[in-house]
């Protein structure tokens, strides 16, 4: 399936003022239901104790202190693909995974650096890249079970919707494209068509890296696959001080050629229109390219474990108590249906051997002389005649 008839581009594509009001909406939604069991908590301890217990004061992470930390644990997982040598599309996969499971929870729900492993895990199983949780928990000395446990998570985070586009293979075909524009065009800037292969291969690793930033932001859940290849592609030659205007206006002219032969709306934008979304997406690229630091992650990880939901936290007591009262009623369920069955089974029982009980009354019950008629109304001659035949046999 194409990008543009994808569940990528009909699901998980907003406007930056959506995503704000996704997030502010998650955040909101955790921090009530903290207060909430906090409360619970707090008034069943002052009964336990009978004594006053004064309401404590949350203090959850800002907005801002959970974009950054996600982007920190995102910028984790491109590490670990690296240094696992994982192919660059469970990367690519792993990270939208981790975008579009924090559209449907906040990190208050669900830690950050748990979910990025079981995204990586999750990614190379899709990506058929499969490596067993056992395996690839040893290698980043992590436990299994925290990824296995998470992974159902996941897949409802992600609502069970795999399915990927990333960049990287629409940059490959720029790339791929460029080389027979160069080759074809008389019309390509003339430090483009004077670039070597040293040239061009040093701009691909340019355009590499800053494609690497712009997946560490929100680009993927606001732009098309191509369009965010085109931005890496024109970063890539700025960095080495070439320009690439004539070959992105090329580019884009084709895809509104396609756009309109297969009647596409919205598929292909403007010229103007696509030149204001390269210089957003450039701002863009410059905030993935700043990095976090690990001192301001470490105060924001501790501000984050003071403060989470603990209905979801498979460490806290609350998760535990409620995990063990859900597998009680379970058994329960269990042990109910099972006694149902085997009173069912015991009826069942009782009726057949009434049945049978009956019929071996009736048949104790019956007059001998009709079990003796068929005897006396038979024939002399019939039974001589069996007679004859056995001393026959007999001899």
């Amino acid at each position: 399936m194409n990008y543009v008839e994808s569940s990528h581009r009909q699901h998980w594509i907003f406007t930056a003022p959506q995503l704000l009001e996704i997030r502010t909406g998650l955040r909101a939604k955790s921090i009530a239901t903290i207060k909430k069991v906090k409360e619970e908590a707090r008034l069943k301890s002052q009964q336990e104790a009978h004594d006053q217990q004064p309401e404590s004061k949350l203090k959850p992470i800002r907005l801002e202190e959970e974009s950054r930390l996600c982007k920190y644990y995102q910028t984790k997982m491109q590490q670990v693909c690296k240094a696992l040598t994982f192919p660059d599309k469970v990367a690519a996969a792993s990270l939208l995974f981790f975008k579009r499971f924090y559209l449907t929870f906040s990190s208050l729900d669900h830690d950050p650096k748990n979910i990025m492993l079981t995204c990586i895990y999750l990614a190379c199983k899709v990506e058929e890249a499969y490596i067993g949780a056992d395996q690839f928990c040893s290698l980043v000395r992590q436990d299994s079970q925290t990824v296995l446990r998470n992974e159902i998570n996941v897949l409802h985070g992600l609502k069970f919707d795999l399915i990927t586009h990333p960049p990287l293979r629409s940059l490959q075909g720029l790339f791929q494209d460029l080389g027979s524009w160069r080759a074809d065009s008389s019309q390509t800037d003339a430090a483009l068509s004077e670039l070597d292969t040293a040239g061009i291969n040093k701009a691909r690793g340019a355009a590499q890296a800053a494609l690497d930033a712009l997946m560490l932001t929100d680009a993927p859940l606001m732009y098309s696959p191509s369009l965010i290849a085109m931005a890496a592609l024109r970063a890539g030659f700025r960095k080495i001080e070439v320009s690439s205007g004539k070959y992105i206006a090329h580019v884009a002219s084709k895809q509104q050629e396609v756009a309109a032969s297969q009647d596409m709306k919205n598929a292909a934008p403007p010229h103007e229109q696509l030149m204001s979304q390269l210089s957003e997406l450039d701002k863009l690229g410059q905030e993935g390219a700043a990095s976090v630091d690990d001192a301001e992650v470490r105060k924001i990880d501790r501000k984050l474990k003071a403060c989470h939901n603990p209905l979801l936290d498979p460490d806290s007591d609350l998760f535990k108590q409620q995990a063990a009262a859900i597998q009680q009623q379970e058994h329960d369920q269990r042990e109910k249906k099972w006694q149902q069955k085997q009173a069912t089974n015991q009826a069942k029982a009782a009726e057949l051997l009434g049945q049978v009980s009956s019929s071996v009354t009736e048949s104790r019950d019956e007059p001998i002389s009709h079990k003796r008629t068929e005897s006396r109304d038979e024939p002399i001659s019939h039974k001589r005649k069996r007679s004859d035949e056995h001393i026959n046999s007999a001899h």
